[in-house]
């Protein structure tokens, strides 16, 4: 219903390819030099203002341009006519490089959450606006000949830190080096600026390093953020790793001065202010267009005041109690095995909302002692049972849960067979149709998925075990995660053996919690009771007033 096809959880050769092609021809014509005669000069005019080649003045403002200049001038490329093929071939293997750097890391490192063609779409545009955008604000500040360090208040870190909050932190970290070695060289490709690379030849290294000092300080920050103040800290962190590296640069210049710190320092706040805020932006807006389901949106939904969980409470208070405790299970569980434990904590509390539409057919909504399905034959009460996936999903749509909490609520039950009515229906005809009493599935298709099934199970099997001994709940959580392994239902999640086991012991530990011993009180004695007559002169319960004691009986007085 809502898992992803298998040719779309995978990026496929031919699928990086594309990728790379489409990423590769336009940063071409991004990097393409459009620029070839920024000096716009003539013999014998007067200089508008200070010309530098390889840092050198070659005219000062005012200064007449002399035939000599002019000579200069053409050497270093500042003048002239037409496009040298090496300029052209430069940015073609610039572009080139760039791409196959991206769509290598997709093919080879599979990251699941940029593996569909939409989410690929969102990447292609974050690496090219972005490389448009240094193109385009580096060859206004480049040369920084009156060193004001502008170029670094171009918010490079932004397009890693939305790739970190809505796709994968690990591309991010791919599309943060990516991205400054693009800038980088968009940035120095103009003639003038790579001329004064000559009086400062770490200046280049020093914009690629910063470049990317900053871009990972933010991933590393906003990585797994569930609150919005967590992309402010993010973009001072960017505005003081920046300031390290300027500075770390700045103290092996030779012509460095001390009015030279105001300006880098004014700089990287500027641009980790100007990265945060993108960030924020970005993140909210593209994650509503491609349906990305954010950690916020999950916090928000973690707090159990959604209406959906408000009518759970009210209407089907078992189901409610139910879904909070396997939702405990369960983040202890992922945890345990780095998944993403609020995810699944979420999508615990709203697996079963399908049950809203019928609340009285499910045994812990059962209050009054009436079973409805003492009237219905197996196979109805089957159908009526397992509908409360299809109502789910249904609720979540209505209520635009994100993809994620409504692919929990397909999943968790998997393609398993409704099991009780099943065996009651076998008991009566055993050639009953087995698939007649099936979920509709699919199966689990994401560890989170997986967990929650598991914690279901758990949860329901343990509480409905007479015997809640330490040993017997060790049982039976290892013969629940046995039979949806012989069942099947975890083939198609990436859950090993080693991560089941540290489920299991998860799930023991929090279960011998919940159902731990307590001692019996003893009766209360005789001063208490006559404590207990004087101040309420009627019956009273004995102390203690938590139903472990049984109620005595004391005579008024007369």
């Amino acid at each position: 219903m809502l898992a992803m096809p298998l040719a779309d959880r995978k990026v496929s050769a031919l699928r990086a390819g594309a990728f790379g092609l489409v990423v590769a021809v336009a940063l071409i014509f991004i990097l393409f030099p459009m620029f070839p005669n920024r000096l716009n000069v003539q013999e014998g005019e007067v200089a508008g203002e200070t010309i530098r080649v390889h840092g050198q003045v070659v005219v000062g403002e005012g200064e007449v341009i002399t035939a000599s200049v002019m000579q200069d001038l053409r050497d270093a490329g500042l003048v002239g006519a037409g496009l040298g093929t090496d300029d052209v071939a430069a940015a073609v293997l610039a572009a080139l490089l760039g791409a196959t750097a991206l769509a290598g890391y997709l093919y080879l490192f599979q990251p699941k959450e940029a593996s569909s063609p939409p989410r690929l779409l969102l990447l292609a545009l974050l690496v090219i606006v972005w490389a448009l955008a240094a193109r385009l604000f580096l060859a206004q500040v480049l040369p920084d000949n009156d060193r004001f360090y502008l170029a670094y208040i171009l918010p490079v870190a932004a397009a890693p830190m939305v790739v970190a909050s809505l796709l994968d932190a690990a591309l991010a970290i791919t599309v943060a080096t990516t991205l400054a070695f693009l800038a980088t060289f968009a940035g120095f490709y103009q003639p003038d600026a790579r001329a004064a690379l000559g009086g400062n030849p770490l200046e280049a290294f020093q914009m690629v390093s910063v470049y990317v000092l900053g871009s990972l300080a933010g991933i590393y920050t906003i990585h797994r953020a569930e609150r919005v103040n967590r992309y402010l800290l993010a973009g001072a962190v960017v505005a003081l790793a920046s300031f390290a590296g300027l500075l770390m640069f700045w103290l092996l210049d030779a012509q460095r001065e001390l009015v030279d710190l105001p300006w880098m320092l004014a700089a990287s706040a500027l641009g980790g202010l100007v990265s945060a805020v993108i960030t924020v932006g970005a993140f909210v807006v593209l994650g509503m267009l491609f349906g990305i389901t954010t950690r916020i949106q999950l916090m928000e939904l973690a707090q159990l005041n959604h209406p959906l969980l408000r009518r759970l409470q009210a209407e089907a208070p078992g189901t409610f109690h139910h879904s909070v405790v396997v939702g405990n299970l369960a983040e202890r569980a992922a945890d345990a095995v780095g998944a993403d434990s609020l995810l699944v904590r979420v999508g615990c509390y709203f697996h079963d909302i399908g049950k809203l539409a019928r609340p009285g057919f499910y045994i812990e909504n059962q209050f009054d002692g009436r079973n409805p399905h003492e009237r219905l034959d197996p196979y109805t009460s089957a159908k009526v049972v397992s509908a409360h996936v299809h109502a789910g999903l249904e609720l979540a749509r209505r209520h635009r849960l994100p993809a994620k909490v409504r692919a929990i609520i397909v999943e968790h039950h998997g393609t398993r067979l409704v099991t009780y009515f099943y065996r009651r229906a076998s008991q009566e005809n055993p050639e009953v149709d087995s698939k007649l009493f099936a979920y509709p599935g699919p199966r689990p298709q994401s560890k989170e998925a997986a967990i929650v099934m598991l914690a279901d199970s758990v949860e329901a099997v343990v509480r409905s075990s007479r015997d809640r001994s330490p040993e017997r709940i060790d049982a039976l959580v290892e013969a629940v995660i046995n039979e949806r392994l012989a069942e099947h239902q975890l083939d198609d999640c990436d859950l090993t053996l080693r991560d089941l086991r540290a489920i299991g012991e998860a799930f023991r530990a929090a279960l011998r919690g919940v159902y731990h011993p307590r001692l019996e009180y003893p009766p209360p004695t005789a001063e208490e009771q006559e404590t207990l007559a004087a101040h309420f002169l009627q019956q009273v319960p004995s102390a203690p007033i938590d139903g472990t004691a049984p109620p005595i009986e004391i005579e008024r007085s007369a």
